[in-house]
């Protein structure tokens, strides 16, 4: 009387056994090396001639106003520009989508702030009021209250809006955000052929960018 229930629950260990190991096999031969190669991504010669990005000897960094580590690193970047060899640059974009969804919804006002000629100056400014004050710069309402704080011409501010420039910046910045796809910030592009993500504290990540970008070859983790 015993035989039933004892074969039925020896075949459910089994199943729950067999289960399990094969759910670990899958993420340590699928899951895992994934996510290690998403550090690091490598863009083929031969597709190169349909990036956006036309300059070699370039640090791109990718970046969003709505990414606290983007915030946490502008010091660390100011440093990578010091590092950089003569002839290079570095260059700061920031991340855009056609719908200007989740950290894309503030590119247009990266993009305005560029062809006015202040987003330096200001991008401080930004970072507080969107991640330490949780204020929505993508909000109209709220966008002309910050303007006004920080000294910025409304007038103005909308005239360079609504420009060309801008509307060829934004395109600018989705191509290169869609070509690299381009779905974490800060995200940082190489020689027009590396993406990387930051895999280890500064200042030991800015030395595997100047790797990639003297060397064309990635330091040991």
């Amino acid at each position: 009387m015993y035989k039933r229930p004892l074969l039925f629950i020896s075949y459910t260990l089994f199943i729950i056994v067999a289960a399990c190991f094969c759910t670990s096999v899958y993420f340590y031969h699928y899951v895992i090396p994934v996510s290690e190669e998403k550090s690091l991504s490598f863009i083929a010669p031969e597709k190169l001639a349909g990036s956006p990005l036309k300059d070699d000897n370039v640090i791109v960094e990718v970046f969003s106003y709505g990414c606290h580590y983007c915030e946490m690193n502008e010091a660390n970047i100011a440093g990578l520009g010091k590092m950089l060899p003569a002839g290079a640059r570095l260059i700061q974009l920031h991340i855009n989508n056609e719908e200007q969804a989740g950290l894309a919804a503030f590119a247009p006002l990266f993009a305005t702030l560029t062809v006015m000629g202040i987003e330096a100056q200001h991008r401080s400014a930004a970072y507080r009021a969107i991640i330490e004050e949780n204020n929505n710069l993508a909000d109209k309402n709220h966008l002309n209250l910050w303007l006004k704080a920080n000294g910025i011409d409304q007038a103005e501010y909308d005239k360079a809006h609504d420009s060309e420039q801008v509307k060829a910046l934004l395109a600018y910045l989705t191509s290169v955000s869609r070509y690299y796809r381009v779905n974490a910030t800060p995200s940082f592009i190489v020689n027009r052929k590396w993406l990387a993500v930051q895999d280890r504290e500064f200042p030991a990540f800015n030395k595997q960018l100047l790797s990639l970008l003297q060397d064309d070859k990635p330091l040991e983790p």
